[in-house]
């Protein structure tokens, strides 16, 4: 893609299917954040986890209605959307095709936003890579028309003291082969790492690739499920100001959420979220 510099992350998404409520209710006691409930015109739900510069939604479908957003009732819970900024959705589509990647049309859609009394709609234009290509989850492109109604003060500082996500974990049995097909998606650069993983630098964010049996050698007993799949977003790795805050959090929420595990590395904390097969690493950075 001819772009001067690696893309940007927009977000990542996880996918709760039907089961928002709990989620919103875990992510709470985790110490996150997290802004009202919104309903996309696509046919989806979803709270946003804002960080500086990023964030991570949570996604799911409505309650008792007809008008469901089938990409994400057909796509797996878990770790399931990586999504990269775009300036211009339409000339990222029109890129993609020249390079010979599958993507849909651009859509356009929106989600109510009220501030201060006030109704206001934030909108998107996205296009995304057609089902298929890669096996980990979805992928796509994502043009914001009302950047300020999603990046906001007022959402953006978290009791646990996240403030960006650092990384995410693509566990697949060839990591460069499929390193290189992501970094051209974000116009980077593969590297091979110090143990047979390799590396995609995006510009504020990381895709590290790794063997299953690397990555259940790393997280043992919070691994998650590979669903059958060959490749599956294995973790997320957010970074924290204070990790003595995200431990409180921890331990609280793991007495009263059935199925949250977690471990302390000293230098990194990890959360297993069983019942949407979701593991997260806080680091600490400032």
């Amino acid at each position: 893609m001819p772009q001067l510099q690696p893309l940007e992350l927009d977000h990542l998404a996880i996918n709760v299917h039907y089961g928002m409520d709990h989620a919103q209710r875990t992510f709470e006691l985790l110490g996150f954040n997290l802004t009202p409930r919104g309903f996309h015109s696509l046919g989806s739900v979803n709270h946003l986890l804002t960080f500086d510069h990023d964030y991570l939604e949570l996604v799911g479908l409505p309650m008792h209605t007809q008008n469901v957003r089938r990409e994400i009732l057909q796509s797996p819970q878990g770790i399931d959307g990586l999504v990269f900024k775009t300036a211009d959705a339409n000339t990222t589509y029109k890129t993609l095709k020249k390079i010979g990647v599958d993507v849909s049309d651009v859509q356009t859609f929106g989600r109510p936003v009220e501030l201060a009394g006030k109704d206001y709609e934030a909108r998107f234009k996205t296009t995304r890579l057609q089902a298929g290509q890669f096996e980990a989850g979805r992928i796509y492109y994502c043009q914001h028309l009302t950047p300020d109604l999603v990046w906001r003060k007022e959402w953006q500082s978290h009791p646990n003291t996240t403030h960006a996500i650092a990384a995410m974990c693509v566990v697949c049995p060839n990591p460069h082969a499929q390193a290189k097909r992501y970094a051209t998606l974000a116009n980077a650069v593969a590297r091979k790492g110090l143990h047979n993983e390799s590396r995609v630098q995006c510009d504020n964010f990381e895709l590290v690739f790794i063997t299953e049996e690397m990555y259940r050698a790393v997280y043992g007993a919070l691994a998650q499920s590979s669903k059958g799949r060959n490749s599956f977003f294995g973790a997320l790795a957010l970074f924290a100001s204070d990790l003595c805050q995200v431990r409180g959090y921890a331990i609280d929420a793991s007495s009263k959420i059935s199925g949250l595990q977690w471990s302390d590395q000293g230098d990194r904390i990890t959360l297993a979220i069983k019942q949407y097969g979701v593991v997260i690493d806080f680091i600490q950075f400032e």
